[in-house]
C-alpha cells in the first residue's frame, strides 16, 4: 500500500471495501440501526437512510483506515480480522472525526461546569449531549438542537412526562448560559464544531401570487447572547490592564476611567451593523456612556476593587 502509486491504492482501496462493508453493515450497522427503531434500516444497505447511510459509509472508511495502517504481518484469515479489529477502528474513527471539527474527542463535562449547573445529573446529562452533538455531522431539521430527542431523555431521566419541548429548550438555555461563562470553552468545544454541519436543506414555499419565501436566517445564537459575549472579553481585557497599572503602584481610579474608555471607546465601528432597525443603542457605546456617569461610574470602581481585592486574598 505504502510502495505504490496513487491508481494502485486506489484499487486496493476499493478491494478493502468489497470485503469490509458487510462485516461493518452485519456486525454493527445492523445492530445499531436495531436499537434506534430504525428496522427498515436494518434490513440492507440500500433501505439506509441518508444520516445512517452516512454513519455506515464513515464506519467502513474507519475499518479500511485501521487495515492499511496496522495490518503490517500477513493475515491469514482477512474477515476475521476485520471483525476482531471493527469496534477499535470504529471508535478510533469516530474520535479523529470529532477531533478534525475541533470537538471533544471524548465529551465530558468539566468540573466548573458541573457546579455552574449545582450538579443537577440531568443538567449535566444535558451539557454532555451538547458536547456530543457539536461534534457529530448529523443536523436536526431547521434547528440548531435535536429539542424533540432530548425531551425523551429528560422524560426518561426526571420522571417529568409533561414538560416537553418547552422544558427542554429552558434546561437548554441554561446549560449554554453557564457554558458562555467562559466564552473561549464554549467557542472551542460548541461553536466551532457547531459551524461544521452541513447546512439543513430548505423546502421553499410559494405565497398566493406564485412567488416563493425566503427563509429566515438559522441563528446558533440569539443576538444578546452575541453581545454579552463581546462584552465579557473587553471586560477581561480591561481588567487586565487595570490588573497590570494598579501592580506598579497607578492611582486606581484614574487607571479604570482611562482603561475602560480606551478598550470600550475602540471596539468597532460597524459592530451592531447587523442588529435590526430597534435594537437600540447598547454594548460598547452603552458601556463608555455609564462610565461617564460620575454614581454609576462610582459603582463600577468598587466592583473592580472587589475583584483586585478577593484576587490579592487568594
Amino acid at each position: 500500500m505504502r510502495s505504490v502509486d496513487a491508481e494502485r491504492r486506489r484499487w486496493l482501496r476499493a478491494g478493502a471495501c468489497e470485503i469490509a462493508w458487510p462485516i461493518v453493515f452485519g456486525r454493527l450497522t445492523s445492530k445499531v440501526e436495531h436499537r434506534k427503531g430504525h428496522f427498515l434500516c436494518a434490513t440492507a444497505v440500500q433501505r439506509l437512510e441518508p444520516e445512517c447511510l452516512d454513519s455506515f459509509h464513515n464506519d467502513v472508511d474507519s475499518l479500511i483506515d485501521h487495515l492499511f495502517a496496522h495490518a503490517d504481518v500477513p493475515i491469514l484469515n482477512l474477515e476475521g480480522w476485520l471483525t476482531m479489529c471493527l469496534q477499535r477502528a470504529v471508535v478510533n474513527g469516530h474520535r479523529l472525526r470529532r477531533y478534525a471539527k475541533g470537538a471533544q474527542q471524548r465529551p465530558r463535562t468539566p468540573l466548573w461546569l458541573q457546579k455552574a449547573l449545582g450538579h443537577d445529573p440531568w443538567l449535566i446529562e444535558l451539557a454532555t449531549a451538547v458536547l456530543e452533538w457539536a461534534g457529530i455531522d448529523a443536523t436536526a431539521g431547521a434547528g440548531p438542537w435535536p429539542i424533540m430527542a432530548w425531551a425523551e431523555r429528560r422524560a426518561a431521566k426526571t420522571g417529568d412526562h409533561l414538560g416537553g419541548e418547552a422544558a427542554v429548550n429552558r434546561d437548554l438555555a441554561v446549560v449554554l448560559a453557564a457554558m458562555r461563562r467562559r466564552p473561549k470553552y464554549y467557542q472551542q468545544a460548541v461553536e466551532i464544531p457547531l459551524g461544521t454541519k452541513p447546512a439543513p436543506v430548505f423546502a421553499a414555499r410559494r405565497t398566493e401570487n406564485g412567488s416563493f419565501v425566503e427563509p429566515e436566517p438559522l441563528l446558533l445564537t440569539e443576538r444578546y447572547e452575541h453581545d454579552d459575549s463581546v462584552m465579557q472579553e473587553l471586560a477581561a481585557t480591561a481588567l487586565d490592564a487595570i490588573r497590570r497599572r494598579v501592580r506598579r503602584g497607578e492611582d486606581t481610579r484614574a487607571v479604570v476611567a482611562e482603561v475602560l474608555g480606551a478598550v470600550f471607546g475602540a471596539a468597532p465601528a460597524g459592530g451592531e451593523m447587523d442588529a435590526g432597525p430597534c435594537a437600540g443603542v447598547g454594548g460598547p457605546e452603552q458601556a463608555v456612556a455609564l462610565i461617564a456617569d460620575p454614581v454609576r461610574f462610582d459603582r463600577i470602581l468598587a466592583a473592580v476593587h472587589d475583584l483586585l481585592e478577593e484576587e490579592a486574598g487568594a
